[in-house]
């Protein structure tokens, strides 16, 4: 039987998490969702609210995966940057995108308070800029979603006021984003079981998907020990599509990402690191990101591989980058170290689309899965209940291409890359 990994995440939950049922035998269903993670988990809700009887597959338990380990970080804005989406496709498909990204940060609020789910959520998120160019770069960001996206939540932090709010002298300055936040991801998800729970779906776990198979009536998904006869399918498995021979595999690259969790800060450190609680996302390449937890530990990611091998390297540089950005952290004891995989595109924008009128997907958040999931799902939801809507028809505008390379050279370029841009954050560059 699955468990959490060793992390500050599963030592923390309020209360150990029910195990629920696999799944043996035949079932029918209106909607079978493939992965419980967030955007699985958000779909059946979604789905669950318009009516439909529902089957939620996770192959392990429901927020094993990057649901249940990320940094659980808040952004209204997708990886890629609206700027470039703007760029490409033009103003009037932005501003689509762009306020459905707002949607996604409200969607997490509503169902906060909708189905009382705790999860130590905290609002405001700073973007650290690692160099004078980038800082420029946020200013006249600012500015221009100002004047054109009417977004007044952004705030420039000049070098003395970011180093007061971060607690680091490491940064050029930033913007302070009051509409991003932070959330302890693993309750967040077991939330979100308990609201599909509690809406009538029927939730298995350790029933991963083996075979996905199309006929007349539908959609058979066939478990180890049984089978789910669905009119139609949600496949919400992001990093572990592997195997499913859907065609959308190539579309997305799982990478591993490693965080380090300190013991409580005291007092003294408390005061002088994040002393308003705001996240941090930097703007490296492998970007650093961080924040406290709810009993004041310093929760700190960044260090990203492709090889899928590299873990102990990867812990060494995590804790070395959180000396370089906080040195009066450099004999505060590590309680927890933990990975995952996340799922990128080459573009880094989510890939959310149909495959047939029968198979729907979602994929490739690029690290901003947790607000971005969630939309996610209730554009699924939609577009599976009442027919394509302008929103689904708004990312499929968006095209995405397999990552370069195929199956054999894909991940030895993107090592390649990101050592290049490394060495350029490194210089500046």
């Amino acid at each position: 039987m699955s468990q959490y990994p060793n992390s500050y995440y599963a030592t923390s939950l309020s209360q150990q998490k029910d195990a629920l049922p696999t799944l043996i035998d035949d079932h029918e269903c209106d909607l079978c969702v493939i992965g419980g993670g967030f955007s699985g988990l958000s779909t059946a809700i979604e789905a669950a609210e318009r009516g439909l009887k529902v089957i939620l597959l996770e192959q392990n338990i429901i927020g094993w995966g990057a649901s249940g380990r990320n940094g659980g970080q808040i952004w209204n804005d997708v990886a890629w940057g609206i700027d470039g989406i703007e760029k490409k496709y033009g103003l009037k498909h932005a501003m689509q995108l762009w306020n459905i990204s707002q949607a996604a940060v409200d969607l997490i609020d509503e169902r906060i308070k909708n189905f009382n789910i705790e999860c130590d959520k905290k609002s405001g998120g700073i973007h650290a800029a690692t160099s004078l160019s980038k800082f420029k770069e946020y200013e006249n960001d600012l500015k221009y979603k100002l004047k054109t996206y009417n977004y007044d939540k952004l705030e420039v932090l000049d070098k003395a006021t970011a180093d007061h709010e971060i607690g680091s002298s490491l940064y050029y300055g930033g913007i302070l984003d009051r509409g991003a936040g932070h959330l302890h991801p693993l309750k967040y998800a077991i939330g979100l079981m308990n609201a599909a729970l509690s809406l009538g779906v029927k939730v298995y776990e350790n029933s991963p998907a083996k075979k996905i198979l199309q006929n007349s009536n539908g959609i058979e998904v066939l478990i180890e020990n049984g089978k789910v006869n669905a009119k139609k399918i949600a496949v919400c498995c992001n990093a572990y599509i592997e195997g499913l021979n859907l065609g959308i595999e190539n579309k997305v690259m799982p990478c591993e990402t490693y965080i380090v969790c300190t013991e409580p800060l005291n007092i003294d450190l408390q005061q002088n690191i994040l002393p308003n609680d705001y996240c941090v996302s930097d703007t490296n390449f492998d970007l650093n990101y961080y924040r406290l937890s709810e009993s004041k530990r310093m929760i700190f990611g960044g260090a990203v591989g492709y090889s899928l091998k590299n873990v102990e390297g990867l812990k060494k540089r995590t804790k070395k980058q959180l000396n370089r950005v906080f040195p009066q952290l450099q004999n505060i004891k590590v309680d927890y170290i933990w990975g995952g995989l996340i799922a990128i595109t080459v573009n880094r924008v989510p890939d959310i689309g149909m495959i047939n009128e029968k198979i729907f997907y979602a994929q490739g958040f690029s690290g901003h899965g947790v607000a971005f999931t969630g939309i996610a799902g209730k554009i699924l939801a939609e577009n599976i209940v009442s027919g394509k809507t302008s929103e689904m028809e708004a990312f499929e505008k968006i095209k995405h291409r397999n990552f370069p390379g195929g199956r054999l050279f894909r991940m030895p370029l993107l090592v390649t890359i990101s050592a290049m841009q490394r060495m350029m954050d490194i210089f500046n560059v």
